[in-house]
């Protein structure tokens, strides 16, 4: 499990957490030797033994703050330890300067604290293309970025043109026999994040092979991927639930 990337506190906000919790030490100490030497113990139990203790957990838990991004996961590290693996990674969203990283179970913070805090998600968000990408794998060639934001834009309009004009039908795994193009499209929509949105040039044989193997599976495969030959005049639509749509030409 290789790191590929860590980050912990920037310069400045180690200084200030290091500075306050020495700082507050000294003072607790002070006022609770003095409160020991006037026998009045309540400044010593209600401000000086609490703000002391309180000042070491910061210590320690500025000592032991990072985050980690792995080949299978980001960890966080301080009074606990957080564990988000990429396949339960379910939102990359920006929150008034941070990014909250979430699962169904935990959200990593990566804070404007952070050195190199842009760099750092711009990893997490290649390693997570990287993972989905391998995981998730289609035939044929990757279209370039220009290519592929053109494709799911065409995509879109098709899908919206056919629930407008109510041409989007059902269709069978048959329906794939009956595809004779020399080359398709492939494009696959992830349900969660766009910047994981792929597209591919692929011939026949390969995405017959494809959609084979994807039909024989037992369980669906969660994959949002529209089939469209080169002309682009029909759709296919493989849904991640096993639901095949078809809008056809001219309609």
């Amino acid at each position: 499990m290789p790191v590929l990337a860590r980050t912990d506190f920037t310069l400045g906000t180690k200084v200030l957490i290091y500075g306050a919790a020495v700082g507050g030490g000294v003072v607790a100490a002070w006022s609770g030797v003095e409160a020991m030497r006037a026998r009045d113990y309540g400044p010593l139990w209600m401000i000086s033994l609490p703000l002391l203790l309180g000042c070491a957990a910061g210590l320690v838990y500025a000592l032991r703050h990072r985050l980690e991004l792995t080949d299978t996961g980001l960890w966080q590290y301080g009074f606990r330890t957080k564990h988000l693996p990429l396949a339960d990674i379910d939102g990359v969203a920006e929150d008034l300067g941070a990014y909250v990283v979430r699962s169904a179970h935990a959200t990593i913070r990566l804070t404007t604290d952070l050195r190199d805090q842009q760099g750092f998600k711009d990893q997490l968000v290649a390693q997570l293309q990287h993972w989905d990408a391998t995981q998730r794998p289609l035939p044929g060639r990757r279209l370039s970025p220009e290519d592929q934001g053109k494709l799911l834009v065409q995509v879109q309009h098709m899908v919206d043109e056919g629930v407008r004009t109510d041409t989007l039908f059902a269709a069978d795994p048959s329906l794939f026999e009956e595809l004779t193009e020399p080359a398709y499209y492939l494009v696959y929509e992830h349900p969660v994040h766009a910047f994981l949105h792929r597209a591919y040039d692929a011939d026949g044989a390969a995405v017959h092979a494809w959609l084979a193997h994807r039909s024989a599976a037992t369980t669906p495969s969660g994959m949002n991927v529209f089939l469209l030959p080169h002309h682009v005049e029909w759709l296919v639509a493989y849904l991640g639930s096993g639901t095949i749509l078809v809008k056809p030409a001219g309609q």
